[in-house]
C-alpha cells in the first residue's frame, strides 16, 4: 500500500515535471550557442505537444500540453488540468511566481539555476541527440535536474524550433532498492517556431 501511494506521488511529481518542462525534425541551421532559450521552448499560443508517457506499466500514457495564452513576456500552459504559468525574460524562462527557470542564459556546458521542486539545474550537453516517435533531433541541449524533497533526477532534451522531446525522471524507492523511473517521449507537436509568422 505504501509503494503504490508513494509511486503515485511520485507520478504526480513526475507529470507536474513535465509540465514545467514540456515538442519532428530540427530544421535549424544556427549553432545552439546563438539560439537562445525561446528557440528550445517555442512558448507560441497554440503550439501543442503530444507524449507517451511510461510510468513501468504495461501501456503507456498520453499526455498533451499546449500553450493555451502568450502574451509575448507571459505564457500559460495547460498539461491536463494543470496550468503553469512562465515569464519570458532576456535571461530565461521563468516558472511563476517562484524564482525558478526551465531554461537560462548562458546555454553553455555547466551552466546552473534553481529548478523546481528545490532542485538545481544543470545544462549538461548543447549537442544532445533524441529519437522519439515523433522523429530524430539533434543539436539539442539536455538539462539535468538533481536533488529537491523527492531526490529526483530529471532530465529533459529540449530542441530547436520543437522544444522538449523527452524527460526522464528518476527517483529512488525507498520502499525498495530499484529505482523508479518515467519517461515522456515525444509523439507529435504542432508549433510555429519563433521568428515565423502564423
Amino acid at each position: 500500500m505504501i509503494f503504490r501511494v508513494c509511486r503515485a506521488f511520485w507520478i504526480a511529481s513526475f507529470l507536474l515535471s513535465l509540465v514545467t518542462a514540456c515538442a519532428g525534425k530540427s530544421v535549424q541551421t544556427t549553432k545552439p550557442a546563438a539560439l537562445g532559450p525561446l528557440d528550445f521552448y517555442p512558448l507560441r499560443t497554440g503550439n501543442a505537444w503530444s507524449y507517451d508517457v511510461d510510468t513501468g506499466e504495461p501501456s503507456t500514457t498520453l499526455a498533451i500540453t499546449r500553450v493555451e495564452a502568450f502574451d509575448g513576456k507571459i505564457a500559460e500552459v495547460h498539461v491536463a488540468r494543470a496550468v503553469v504559468r512562465y515569464e519570458v525574460r532576456p535571461d530565461g524562462i521563468r516558472v511563476l511566481p517562484t524564482d525558478v527557470w526551465l531554461l537560462r542564459t548562458p546555454l553553455r556546458p555547466g551552466a546552473t539555476w534553481p529548478a523546481p521542486g528545490g532542485r538545481v539545474a544543470e545544462l549538461v550537453s548543447t549537442n544532445a541527440v533524441a529519437e522519439t516517435p515523433a522523429g530524430s533531433f539533434d543539436r539539442c541541449v539536455e538539462v539535468r535536474e538533481l536533488g529537491g524533497k523527492l531526490e529526483l533526477e530529471v532530465r529533459t532534451v529540449y530542441c530547436p524550433g520543437v522544444g522538449p522531446v523527452s524527460v526522464t525522471s528518476t527517483m529512488q524507492s525507498n520502499v525498495s532498492e530499484r529505482a523508479l523511473s518515467v519517461s515522456a517521449r515525444l509523439r507529435g507537436y504542432s508549433v510555429t517556431p519563433r521568428g515565423s509568422d502564423r
